[in-house]
């Protein structure tokens, strides 16, 4: 989809968002930036997918917060956040949630918990932080954050996993209490 983009010739300027970004401010200045801009992973890659392009213009972090900076918001990791961004942090504007996204997890807590790959995209406060968004949208739109049966399933599995390997963080051990459970929209329930 994001290689449609350049067919899109009748406007001035694109600014393309993922699905998994949740918008924390406004951000229509970015139509001022030149294109191609994007915030970047490493000193020489940017983050929207493969691509390859001759020159790209570095946006900073915080338009485009990758979710797994915060590691799981230990003490290891807020030395990581001072040293990216110094004593003073960004306001964050965008936050990109990698990983399992916060509306096929556990209400209670990040799924990326129980998942050994996907540990280091847990975030227990991005996590609350999108159902705070998602309390706040009408019920209709919250309707499509239901859990499938065998999504409910495979989440159960992966906390049973992660209590077998004893991960030391204990989310596993959490009573999950999210209303979801009990609600079936499927027809074989």
């Amino acid at each position: 989809s994001k290689f449609r983009l350049w067919q899109l010739t009748d406007y001035d300027k694109i600014i393309f968002i993922d699905a998994d970004l949740l918008i924390l401010r406004n951000i229509d200045f970015l139509f001022t930036m030149p294109e191609i801009s994007a915030t970047g992973n490493n000193a020489t890659l940017f983050n929207s997918g493969v691509m390859i392009f001759t020159w790209w213009h570095r946006i900073p972090k915080h338009m485009n917060f990758l979710k797994h900076f915060w590691e799981g918001d230990e003490e290891e990791v807020k030395a990581k956040k001072t040293q990216l961004f110094g004593a003073n942090p960004p306001i964050l504007y965008v936050l990109h949630y990698l990983g399992r996204k916060p509306w096929l997890c556990f209400r209670d807590y990040d799924c990326n918990w129980n998942v050994p790959i996907l540990r280091e995209f847990a975030s227990d406060i991005a996590h609350t932080r999108w159902w705070k968004v998602h309390d706040k949208m009408p019920k209709k739109l919250q309707s499509y954050c239901l859990l499938r049966s065998r999504l409910k399933a495979g989440l159960e599995w992966e906390r049973r996993q992660a209590e077998k390997a004893n991960f030391t963080d204990g989310h596993w051990k959490r009573n999950i209490t999210d209303k979801r459970l009990k609600i079936c929209f499927e027809k074989f329930c």
